[in-house]
């Protein structure tokens, strides 16, 4: 949260140790619609400035366009200076290396080794602010130039979440045809519309006005358009792992690596393997590295889209052309998805954090007469039942809260296993 757990002072030493660690060149910065952030980008900028480098100027950007134009301009490292689905109290800064993909840990430890030392980075000698203006019209044109035009074109709704992305992505659809209807799509620090994480909660108003609207579906973004979330014309939130198997299709891999995290609904994995894909779990947040070293074809995240071909980062607008395509081509394709859907998924953030070895002894005891097939220990704590089933526990990596994710064929088991994982949390707290 903006100056409690992050101060300038804390920003600016981090970009000035970066700029320290790889070395005199060019450094990409963007930023969303937050107050903070046009404070904590200038922050940025001094720190770079002072190291002697060149600050290229993106502006206000989504996410996916900062990550384009760090590769793009061939800047060493670039600074997104996003809370992203965050509220809108909180502050945030993430880093790129010079492929648009978030650091490694072999960066993070070099980084946090030169932190350590606190010696004095300056140069002495000021380095130049390029604005970068033109950044969005080469990552529209780029997105672009991977997709056919629409032959049969839909009606889209778009929920910006009063975030960056409403300036590309209608920009986007509508260039490929489609009649693309923004909603939300003023960028506001307050996001008056719902708060930016779009979870059906939050999207409930954009939700009820879809029936009406006589659309063919409606997308969602979160803060700063890395994430994409799908609703029917019938006003429904559509399962993630439909809109992920949607855009797997419209890729149309028959081989190859496909990266998914421990918190993925099973149905992806099923559909991944029947394409003749290998199937690689990750850590949530680590599948997109995992990619790039695995040579994977497709990695996904709930509500997070990477194709390979395109970029090695999270691309809610690219994923949104991705997936329109596949439907311009198959317009029965979300509603036999949706209808056939053989899992139940449901993740619940619960507002506190625990102490995981003591929430592991409780899952343990509670689940045991369910039959505990496999317990994982990949990315928190999952537990897969003998009827495949499954219950995960994660601490969110940004706010308080622990994250319950439980997936099962059978929706009352879903609820069973919603309410007694939920128990557990709070009995170890």
């Amino acid at each position: 949260m903006f100056n409690e757990t992050q101060t300038p002072g804390a920003v600016y030493r981090l970009a000035e140790t970066c700029a320290f660690v790889f070395g005199n060149g060019s450094y990409g910065i963007g930023w969303d619609g937050r107050k903070t952030s046009a404070l904590l980008s200038r922050t940025v900028l001094a720190a770079i400035s002072a190291i002697g480098s060149e600050a290229r100027l993106f502006g206000l950007v989504p996410t996916p366009v900062m990550a384009f134009g760090t590769r793009s301009r061939s800047c060493l490292v670039g600074f997104s200076v996003t809370a992203s689905h965050n509220p809108p109290e909180f502050s945030g800064v993430k880093v790129f290396n010079g492929r648009g993909m978030e650091l490694a840990e072999t960066d993070e430890e070099r980084i946090e080794r030169a932190l350590a030392l606190d010696v004095m980075k300056s140069s002495g000698k000021f380095g130049s602010a390029t604005p970068d203006g033109e950044v969005v019209d080469d990552y529209v044109n780029g997105v672009l130039s991977r997709y056919e035009k629409a032959s049969n074109p839909l009606k889209i709704a778009i929920d910006c979440s009063n975030g960056p992305g409403g300036n590309v992505t209608p920009r986007i659809l509508k260039a490929l045809g489609h009649d693309a209807l923004p909603l939300n799509a003023q960028v506001s620090w307050h996001f008056p519309a719902h708060p930016p994480e779009p979870t059906a909660n939050n999207l409930a108003d954009f939700a009820r006005l879809l029936p009406n609207m006589k659309v063919d579906f409606g997308f969602a973004h979160d803060g700063d358009a890395d994430r994409l979330v799908m609703v029917d014309r019938f006003g429904n939130v559509v399962p993630d792992s439909v809109v992920t198997i949607i855009a797997l299709r419209g890729l149309g891999p028959s081989s190859g690596s496909v990266v998914i995290s421990e918190n993925t609904s099973s149905s992806v994995e099923e559909e991944a393997r029947n394409l003749g894909c290998k199937v690689v779990r990750s850590r949530v947040g680590k599948s997109f590295a995992l990619l790039e070293k695995s040579g994977g074809v497709f990695a996904s995240e709930p509500s997070k889209i990477v194709d390979p071909r395109w970029g090695y980062w999270e691309d809610g607008i690219n994923a949104a052309a991705l997936i329109s395509g596949a439907l311009t081509k198959e317009r029965s394709l979300l509603d036999r998805l949706v209808s056939r859907s053989k899992w139940h998924y449901k993740q619940v953030n619960l507002q506190c954090k625990v102490v995981m070895s003591v929430l592991a002894q409780k899952a343990r005891e509670t689940f045991r007469r369910f039959g505990i097939a496999e317990e994982r220990r990949l990315d928190g704590l999952k537990l897969i039942l003998d009827d495949e089933s499954w219950v995960m526990f994660r601490p969110s990596g940004t706010e308080p809260k622990t994250r319950l994710y439980c997936e099962s064929r059978d929706a009352e088991t879903l609820n069973l296993l919603v309410a007694e994982g939920t128990k557990c949390v709070e009995l170890s707290l």
